[in-house]
């Protein structure tokens, strides 16, 4: 039993060791790090700073991004954009893997930790990686099991999804997705998917019967609008107290004003695109939030939601609901094909008392708030010491063969459009 103990110890003092006192290098690299991870890597820069380990960004693209409104501007030298204003109309892939291979062999970072595999940044960084012996960790947030994929593309993706060193994902309920492909439990960190819960914490003074039910995000089909607006005519001839508030824009926005016409819907509020400050106003003085996408990659707005203290009501394709939604707790799910689902899911809500909606509130907040930038930061430099001390995997000649081969999408127009 002693010696059991005595080589516990001596296995945690070699990795905290390792961290300590060996000065690291940390490469972030992904097609664009704007909006939501922005927060995220400042905290990470500070984070591992007092850790003596170096973090640095690589940002393949600035422009055609799906978050292109985002034109705050980077000073930081720890920073780089490789094409800040370049279409990609007019790169080819070829020139892209070369900056981007040229800027990590300039950082040679100890370890990578870039985007999914199907992304430029996954595909050409485990390449590097590979070439380099270097280890990489690639996030991912998506259900792969919610794509349809043929036989080929499939094997393909999660052949090198598994070269992986390791994978972060947004929660443990995604343990299941990795199993079905034997990819090892261990294999996986988690936290990904947060927000500064606090800004949106604060902002919340109180629980607001205000009657305010709020969707926020791009106006495009994959969000389901349509059928919100359908529904929301039923709400109004139950319930005309309640408003339906709409923040966002995009290419549905002339539709969606069209159907609320001829709808002759009068609660009812398109606000635009606005900034994280009124958004967080906004939330503040609304009672509940809706997300009925067809589908939802997680969904970022809804922990905005639930840290402001809004239950939440989410179609049953949102990731982020399998991780935070409590169906009759802190909100309530519906599919997002039957539009009478949702409808009862907003009168079922409408309907609860004071008091429960109250003690609902309560437990949006209470999901979500363990999602946060420290649990990252924990989750990371817990991958980063067990990496270090891991021996190198060797490649097959097959998987040698396809990741020469697959390079990854960085034409990413069509991420928001029904497939």
């Amino acid at each position: 039993m002693a010696g059991l103990m005595f080589l516990k110890f001596s296995f945690l003092f070699i990795v905290i060791s390792s961290i300590l006192n060996l000065n690291m290098k940390l490469g972030f690299l992904h097609n664009d790090f704007k909006v939501y991870w922005r927060g995220r890597l400042y905290y990470l820069y500070d984070f591992f700073k007092r850790k003596n380990i170096q973090v640095h960004v690589i940002e393949i693209f600035g422009n055609e991004s799906p978050y292109s409104f985002d034109q705050k501007a980077r000073q930081d030298d720890w920073w780089d954009c490789l094409f800040e204003t370049e279409s990609f109309k007019d790169l080819t892939t070829i020139e892209v893997k070369k900056k981007i291979m040229d800027k990590l062999d300039e950082i040679n970072p100890d370890i990578l930790i870039a985007g999914p595999i199907p992304f430029t940044s996954g595909a050409i960084g485990m390449q590097w990686a590979y070439k380099r012996g270097k280890k990489i960790i690639i996030f991912d947030d998506s259900k792969h099991s919610h794509y349809n994929r043929n036989f080929l593309v499939n094997y393909i993706k999660i052949s090198l999804i598994k070269l992986a060193h390791g994978i972060l994902v947004p929660s443990e309920e995604y343990d299941s997705e990795y199993e079905k492909w034997n990819i090892a439990k261990t294999k996986l960190y988690y936290g990904l998917n947060c927000i500064d819960n606090d800004y949106f914490h604060s902002k919340k003074k109180q629980f607001s019967s205000s009657k305010k039910i709020v969707f926020v995000g791009r106006l495009v089909k994959i969000k389901n609008l349509e059928a919100l607006l359908t529904s929301w005519k039923v709400i109004e001839q139950v319930n005309p107290d309640y408003q339906l508030i709409i923040i966002g824009d995009g290419p549905e926005y002339e539709n969606l004003l069209t159907i609320k016409i001829k709808l002759e819907l009068e609660r009812v509020k398109f606000l635009g695109n606005q900034n994280r400050r009124v958004i967080a106003k906004i939330l503040a003085i609304s009672e509940a939030f809706i997300l009925p996408s067809f589908l939802e990659g997680w969904g970022l707005v809804v922990n905005e939601a639930m840290s402001a203290g809004l239950p939440v009501l989410l179609s049953n394709r949102v990731n982020a609901g399998y991780t935070l939604l409590k169906d009759g707790v802190n909100g309530y799910s519906f599919d997002p094909n039957q539009p009478e689902q949702m409808t009862e899911a907003i009168l079922k809500y409408i309907g609860l008392s004071e008091t429960e909606k109250i003690r609902m509130s309560k437990s949006a907040f209470s999901s979500v708030k363990k999602y946060n930038y420290r649990n990252l930061g924990d989750q990371l430099l817990k991958a980063v010491s067990e990496l270090k001390l891991k021996k190198n995997n060797r490649l097959s000649l097959l998987n040698y063969f396809l990741l020469r081969k697959w390079n990854g999408k960085f034409k990413t127009a069509n991420w928001d459009t029904l497939k």
